[in-house]
């Protein structure tokens, strides 16, 4: 089993090998998550968000995103397809 912190690495590592920049900037209040910036996807966190936040938003983000045939670690896969399971 993973820790947050671990969780975190691997899956700030999965955005960069899926070509998603993924920034923490000051949203004043929100937290984040997947969007598109001029035509381009992009994760982007509030700063603040402690570890497990950030966790949740990626994997929630990410549960979106068609990774069937993207090589992930069982675990880490395990955890993003819980919100994929949830979006059913």
């Amino acid at each position: 089993m993973m820790t947050d912190s671990q969780l975190l690495q691997e899956l700030e590592a999965l955005a960069h090998r899926l070509n998603i920049p993924l920034s923490r900037e000051d949203l004043m209040g929100g937290t984040g998550g997947l969007c598109v910036v001029r035509g381009e996807q992009r994760l982007i966190l509030d700063y603040r968000l402690d570890v497990p936040t950030q966790v949740d938003i990626l994997a929630h983000a990410f549960s979106k995103l068609p990774l069937d045939d993207v090589f992930i670690k069982p675990s880490l896969r395990a955890r993003i397809d819980l919100y994929g399971e949830a979006q059913v």
